[in-house]
């Protein structure tokens, strides 16, 4: 009688089949491309420092701003700075001395000297810095050509502090802070009008996105492309007679809904896309046309209006792409 098994018993075959599944899924981690691993960590980067932001500055901005827009005042000029630092939960101290040599750490293994680390690793930079007067698209329908003035400063994170590549578009991403606390992606290259629209002339597409100090060589549109995560357009308008006919609505009611322009959906596109469609005005309408990009019609009808928000990470796999 032979005594040897010829096959599997279904234990083991379970046991093996799991032990492959482990080892398939972190065979797809290490194959995950760079920007898809990046995806959660650079959305949660700016989502957390709008928060912070906004709830120092948004709400403090008459107390701590001058008139001209240009900065806290100097005898408490890192004050947002610190306030901000203390919505985070840190790793350690913070650096939010006014001149100081503050900047992420630059090539492979240097430590860099940002203004704080927060519990995920994340550094920022650059929030030490004054306001600086520039301007941003204020495009109503009758005023194509409109600008007005914001106070605004570069910021740049590090979704990994002193680890990893420390390079710009890999671990780095430049980004905008306006005074109102709202944030927003930057760039590494200066956007250029080179046909103004009718009626406009070159002064009134002042480039509020010029390029970050910090990107050294690098000339990436940061701004529309490179960002591991994406943008959508919601419309809010009002419900039609049939929708209140059929029940499902009220009278005067608001509806909010993906914008959709020729059937195509208006989520999961670049920042600069979705802000020149929505005339969400970060961007002048020079630089929205410089950009191949012009405003919705859907957004400026009667009763209707279009928003902005910082979409989801997106599907963390390994056939994942993010846009």
């Amino acid at each position: 009688m032979n005594k040897f098994k010829n096959g599997w018993t279904m234990a083991e075959l379970v046991v093996a089949m799991m032990v492959l599944a482990v080892l398939m899924m972190l065979s797809l981690q290490v194959l995950k491309p760079k920007k898809i691993k990046v995806i959660p960590f650079t959305y949660a980067a700016i989502k957390n420092l709008n928060v912070g932001a906004k709830s120092v500055l948004d709400v403090n901005r008459i107390e701590e701003l001058t008139n001209d827009v240009t900065d806290i005042p100097v005898a408490n000029s890192n004050k947002s700075c610190v306030d901000i630092a203390e919505a985070f939960s840190l790793t350690g101290s913070y650096n939010c001395v006014n001149g100081t040599n503050t900047h992420p750490a630059i090539g492979k293994g240097n430590t860099g000297s940002p203004n704080f680390q927060t519990a995920n690793l994340i550094t920022y930079s650059g929030l030490e810095k004054d306001f600086v007067e520039k301007t941003r698209g204020d495009a109503k329908p009758l005023q194509p050509c409109g600008i007005r003035p914001v106070g605004i400063k570069d910021i740049m994170i590090d979704i990994d502090g002193d680890e990893g590549e420390n390079k710009v578009g890999v671990d780095q991403f430049p980004i905008k802070l306006f005074d109102t606390g709202e944030v927003v992606p930057g760039t590494c290259s200066n956007i250029v009008s080179s046909s103004p629209i009718a009626g406009c002339s070159a002064a009134d597409g002042n480039k509020t996105f010029e390029k970050h100090a910090l990107c050294g060589t690098v000339t990436t549109k940061f701004i529309n492309e490179d960002y591991p995560f994406a943008y959508t357009v919601y419309r809010i308008r009002e419900v039609t007679p049939e929708e209140i006919a059929s029940g499902r609505y009220r009278a005067n009611q608001s509806v909010g809904e993906v914008l959709m322009i020729n059937g195509k959906s208006m989520a999961e596109i670049s920042f600069a896309k979705a802000d020149c469609i929505a005339r969400n005005n970060v961007l002048t309408r020079l630089q929205c046309k410089s950009l191949g990009y012009e405003p919705a019609d859907e957004c400026t009808r009667l009763g209707s209006y279009c928003i902005v928000k910082q979409s989801r990470p997106l599907s963390m796999n390994l056939f994942a792409v993010p846009f």
